[in-house]
């Protein structure tokens, strides 16, 4: 005669207490992406963008579950309005806009492109080269990809005659094997005192 079970009752309260493990797992991280959200989005846009800064960052955690969406990492540098740092969609990832500032320090390498009252100052077009591509690179590899998936970038630049050469050197240091398409253009000012900027595309 087999042995009878008195007590059944005990593996369905162990997975019972799992569930619950989960669920306040995923419960709480999705608070927590929706705090770090709201706190960016508030800084920049005030009560509403703290409104679509905490909704982006709630979305932002579906990354984690292997989800199309939003994606914003402690790591990269501060963002400068509700936008996430990339955004996954199939088989590629979207990088937002970057600048480069430093994640850490929010400094610019090689200095700003102007002062505070607008007057242009000398500044270093390899040194932010390099740490603009080095936060794309952060980005990326927080997903789970790298540079050596990028498959499309675009270069913005204040002054194309005067940072080109410097630009494309730096740029060929990183690039040169992977040569993924590129297209340079020059715009007359970016969001803050950067004198370059990078839109990303990427394989997931």
């Amino acid at each position: 005669m087999m042995p009878h079970d008195e007590h059944p009752e005990e593996e369905e309260d162990d997975s019972s207490i799992i569930e619950d493990i989960v669920d306040i797992s995923e419960g709480a991280l999705s608070k927590g992406a929706e705090i770090i959200g709201t706190a960016a989005g508030l800084a920049v846009g005030g009560p509403l963008g703290a409104v679509v800064g905490g909704v982006a960052g709630k979305k932002a955690v579906s990354k984690l579950m292997g989800d199309d969406g939003p994606f914003i990492t402690e790591e990269g540098p501060s963002a400068v309005g509700a936008y996430p740092h990339l955004y996954k969609a199939g088989d590629l990832l979207f990088v937002s806009g970057m600048g480069p500032r430093t994640p850490d320090t929010n400094e610019i390498p090689g200095g700003p492109v102007r002062d505070g009252d607008g007057n242009p100052l000398d500044y270093d077009i390899q040194a932010q080269t390099h740490s603009v591509i080095n936060n794309v690179r952060i980005i990326l590899e927080a997903h789970g990809s790298s540079l050596d998936d990028v498959v499309d970038v675009l270069v913005f630049l204040v002054d194309m005659e005067r940072d080109f050469p410097g630009y494309n050197e730096v740029y060929s240091h990183y690039f040169e094997e992977i040569l993924p398409a590129r297209t340079t253009v020059a715009v007359d000012a970016l969001p803050t005192s950067i004198a370059i900027e990078l839109k990303v595309i990427a394989k997931a």
